[in-house]
């Protein structure tokens, strides 16, 4: 497991309005997703609210004890932070289908049954929430104001400042320069400023996801939303919905003669 120090956005569950169909509370559906994640052991984000963070894979589902395993060290500089925080928070990523959920109680405890003789131990989350990114609607802004600050990677202490060509509720493209070596996939970026437009800012945070060659020089730079909280979900729903309506406005228009 290995540890970051974020100052991020917070975790807050989506309200009822937001959740709406992304709200799983059936545990026997809870159990199965939690068994897929063990399965393909995948990497899972514990994020405190103090700005913790911690990268994990589950080493434990055990439906009979209600209860989570996950790896841990003892030497990870981020861990007892992390279970100092008043809230943790999960965040993983199955297929196409982003899973958030609270852990409560979160306790590390020693096991022999692991390499390295620890574990964090939670009670099975009582709700969670599913979001699939690939029925998200992905738009181009008809502007070049959309852009993102992250921190430069061979600088830190510096900002980039990369154009957005197109973004969906899951993730967006940047236009990386081409004199700059790329983040490896799988990199996450702790916090970044999203400005799509004047009324539409907020901050989260991305993991890399894919890149590509642009024909007129630099790279397409695929990420995901790694956290977003619930007002930055809906602030980027109205605008990706208000560039799907002009997108469709514009497609109506006569061509020009």
């Amino acid at each position: 497991m290995t540890s970051q120090t974020t100052s991020p956005p917070s975790l807050a569950a989506p309200d009822q309005d937001a959740a709406g169909d992304f709200r799983i509370q059936t545990p026997a559906e809870i159990l199965q997703l939690l068994q897929g994640l063990q399965r393909e052991q995948i990497r899972i984000s514990l994020h405190g609210a103090n700005g913790a963070c911690v990268q994990s894979c589950l080493s434990a589902v055990n439906a009979s004890e209600a209860s989570l395993g996950f790896d841990a060290h003892r030497q990870d500089p981020q861990l007892q932070a992390l279970l100092s925080a008043d809230e943790v928070t999960a965040v993983a990523y199955l297929d196409q289908i982003k899973l958030q959920f609270e852990l409560d109680g979160l306790m590390l405890l020693n096991s022999p049954q692991i390499s390295n003789g620890t574990v964090l131990r939670a009670p099975l989350p009582g709700t969670m929430y599913r979001f699939q990114r690939r029925q998200a609607f992905r738009v181009r802004p008809n502007t070049r104001t959309p852009q993102a600050r992250l921190p430069d990677p061979q600088a830190p202490e510096q900002q980039l400042r990369l154009r957005i060509l197109d973004l969906s509720l899951g993730g967006l493209a940047l236009l990386w320069p081409e004199d700059q070596a790329p983040p490896a996939i799988g990199t996450p970026i702790a916090s970044a400023q999203i400005e799509l437009d004047r009324d539409t800012r907020f901050e989260a945070s991305l993991r890399v996801q894919n890149s590509r060659a642009d024909p007129d020089g630099g790279l397409h730079l695929g990420l995901v939303f790694e956290r977003i909280d619930a007002d930055a979900q809906r602030s980027l729903q109205r605008f990706v919905d208000q560039m799907q309506k002009l997108g469709r406005l514009l497609s109506k228009r006569p061509a020009a003669a």
